[in-house]
C-alpha cells in the first residue's frame, strides 16, 4: 500500500528470533525502514527499538520510501 508516498505494510513479528530476522532484513535495505504504529516512528535497523514496538505496540506497520514487499515478505499480514 502507497501511503504518503511511501509503501506501508502491515507486519507480525512473533518471536524473538522473527525480531532479529526483520532487522537484519532493514539493515540490509540501502534506504531508511521505518516502524510505525499511529504517531509513534522509530528505526526499524535497531534491534532494541524493534524489540519495545513488539512489546509495546498492538499493531507495527513497516514503511520505507521504495516497495520492501519481498524483503520483508515473510512478515506481512
Amino acid at each position: 500500500m502507497i501511503c504518503n508516498g511511501k509503501y506501508l505494510y502491515e507486519v507480525e513479528l512473533v518471536t524473538t528470533a522473527d525480531i532479529l530476522e526483520f532487522t537484519r532484513t532493514a539493515v540490509k535495505c540501502p534506504y531508511d525502514v521505518t516502524l510505525v504504529n499511529g504517531k509513534h516512528r522509530l528505526n526499524a535497523k535497531s534491534f532494541l527499538g524493534v524489540t519495545l514496538a513488539k512489546v509495546s505496540w498492538d499493531n507495527m506497520f513497516v514503511e520505507a520510501e521504495r516497495d520492501c514487499y519481498f524483503e520483508f515478505e515473510k512478515f506481512i499480514k
